[in-house]
């Protein structure tokens, strides 16, 4: 019986396998013809995704890239700042769970300066507890990046709940005073919106614990062959999105 059960576990790995290794041959593919297509059409980045956000009708307002334990991501982040500036995406996420954005935001600053100086005046920096509203500041409107770590998903959660119970004990919050509306006003102390869209960079489609209380309708899609995203990649992964029916629990 023992042998039996261990067969029908290696033919299942094997199926899931070969539907991985499928996908991906499908996804080269796709992207080849994409590639070919737009070489044909499109002479820049800018003209392509001029051309995407003409096409749909539903663009994220808010996208959380997950680097997951990727790191030396700098570039990365220059090159998607760009193509979401120019599509008019409000808020902008990276989160990895080693921290290593929220360590180099300064080189990370430097590399935006020198290689796009023309988006500089165009972003602003989110950190906590500095409320906006719908990216506006200045009278100019802007788009708010956010660096985030595993201290900003599980880890919060458990943070927030050593300072409750310390406040609880020592009086200074009363326990039926603890309530959704105070865990949301908490949790989301960065008053950004909700995301809409998630990329996950890795084959893996794990969240990595990020925003675990903000992602309850945010669509996932994982990066393809895990490696640099391309202008490309990211054009269709928006249409993808584009065609997804967000229902919302309904």
């Amino acid at each position: 019986m023992f042998t039996v059960f261990r067969m029908v576990l290696i033919l299942i790995h094997f199926s899931c396998d070969l539907f991985t290794a499928f996908c991906n041959c499908f996804m080269i593919l796709r992207r080849k013809c994409t590639e070919i297509w737009y070489s044909e059409n499109l002479r820049t980045e800018v003209e392509m995704l001029t051309r995407i956000s003409n096409r749909i009708k539903k663009l994220p307002r808010h996208i959380v890239i997950i680097f997951g334990a990727k790191e030396d991501t700098v570039f990365d982040c220059v090159r998607i700042i760009g193509w979401c500036i120019t599509l008019g995406i409000p808020y902008i996420s990276f989160f990895d769970i080693s921290g290593y954005l929220i360590r180099n935001e300064n080189l990370l600053k430097y590399e935006l300066a020198r290689r796009r100086p023309d988006l500089v005046e165009h972003i602003n920096w989110n950190k906590p507890n500095t409320g906006f509203t719908n990216g506006i500041t200045d009278s100019k409107l802007k788009t708010r990046i956010s660096l985030l770590s595993s201290v900003d998903g599980k880890q919060e959660i458990v943070l927030l709940t050593k300072t409750l119970a310390d406040a609880v004990v020592t009086g200074t919050i009363k326990l039926e005073e603890i309530n959704i509306d105070l865990l949301d006003e908490k949790l989301n102390s960065r008053g950004i919106p909700d995301p809409d869209l998630g990329l996950i960079y890795g084959h893996i489609c794990s969240t990595y614990g990020v925003l675990p209380w903000q992602t309850r309708v945010t669509e996932f899609y994982t990066l393809p062959l895990h490696v640099t995203m391309s202008v490309k990649d990211f054009a269709y992964l928006l249409e993808k999105y584009n065609k997804c029916e967000q229902r919302y629990g309904k």
